[in-house]
């Protein structure tokens, strides 16, 4: 008579299925998994304005310098720090150049 070979789960593999299932009972199928673990913040009308300003003050700084190809996260940067000034100093209202 031959025996059949029956496969047999070890302790840490039962006990490892039990955790899988009760965490699995834990999670509403309606919840989507989320995904890259970011949360997503809206811009105010003010940052998306002020980003805008920023940005034409970049452009007009990377025009007069000649439009070179390297470094121009550093026009960004410098455009920034003018209109944190202007804010600082209360030149720099909204929609002003």
């Amino acid at each position: 008579m031959a025996t059949k070979a029956t496969e047999q789960e070890s302790a840490a593999q039962q006990s490892e299925s039990q955790i899988d299932k009760a965490v699995e009972g834990t999670f509403p199928a309606s919840d989507p998994p989320a995904i890259g673990g970011a949360t997503r913040i809206e811009k105010t009308p003010v940052d998306s304005a002020r980003e805008e300003r920023i940005r034409q003050r970049a452009y007009e700084l990377w025009e007069q310098a000649g439009s070179p190809d390297a470094h121009t996260d550093e026009y960004w940067h410098r455009a920034e720090a003018e209109i944190n000034a202007e804010e600082q100093d209360g030149t720099g209202e909204p929609g002003s150049q």
